[in-house]
């Protein structure tokens, strides 16, 4: 999807979101939250210092403050192609230490400790996330990490959530095989590979049982954690 289309978006991306989400009983903050939460244990396994977060395809830039408190960092910063939602993220997230910049704004500097991005490379077309993916690792410092979000097209339910959704329309799902490919090629060193969010409210019940499920690629979305190679 183009810079254009997306911002055509910018003001309804939530309520659009919402729609198609509801099937699932949760809303969008549910999944936001659990994604950075899940993110956070890989990091803190690692007993990495984050102090400088990068998300990258921000949108209307929802996830910075829960970024920011997650990690207590002292620097978030948001970026996008579509220069209307950068406008919405300016004018809702205005917390101390979160910033918002256009893409052709941006320029990586290589100080950032982690970089997150969710559901953002399935709107990039194949032959751009090569280019993406390289700025997200110049981006980082020496032995940053790299947390990529992607819906799982091997998951019916996402298939089908995906399908409902008017900004997913021309979307081009990557499965984790073919993450693991592109980030590989991109230089970055694979660290773990988790899928969550199996079950929907109705069988929430049943969420006690995802800590068996996670190495598994079969659930909603699915997390490649990973590293720009130190030296």
């Amino acid at each position: 999807m183009s810079p254009a289309e997306f911002d055509r978006f910018a003001t309804s991306y939530d309520q659009e979101l919402a729609k198609s989400l509801a099937i699932t009983g949760e809303d969008r903050s549910f999944y936001a939250q659990g994604r950075i939460d899940w993110t956070a244990q890989c990091v803190a396994q690692l007993r990495s210092q984050v102090r400088r977060v990068l998300d990258y395809g921000c949108g209307d830039g929802a996830n910075a403050p829960l970024l920011a408190a997650k990690f207590k960092a002292d620097h978030v910063l948001g970026v996008d192609v579509s220069s209307a939602s950068i406008t919405v993220a300016r004018q809702s997230n205005q917390g101390a230490g979160v910033y918002f910049l256009c893409s052709d704004e941006w320029t990586p500097d290589g100080t950032m400790d982690l970089a997150f991005t969710n559901g953002v490379f399935h709107h990039i077309t194949p032959g751009e996330r090569r280019e993406c993916l390289a700025a997200i690792r110049r981006a980082l410092r020496p032995g940053g990490l790299f947390a990529f979000w992607e819906n799982n097209p091997w998951n019916p339910g996402t298939r089908y959530v995906m399908s409902q959704c008017a900004f997913d329309e021309d979307a081009v799902t990557i499965s984790p095989r073919e993450a693991h490919k592109i980030l590989s090629e991109a230089g970055f060193k694979l660290l773990r590979t988790d899928s969550l969010f199996y079950f929907p409210r109705q069988l929430r019940w049943l969420r006690l049982a995802e800590r068996w499920l996670r190495g598994l690629p079969f659930g909603g979305q699915y997390q490649v954690f990973c590293q720009n190679p130190p030296g």
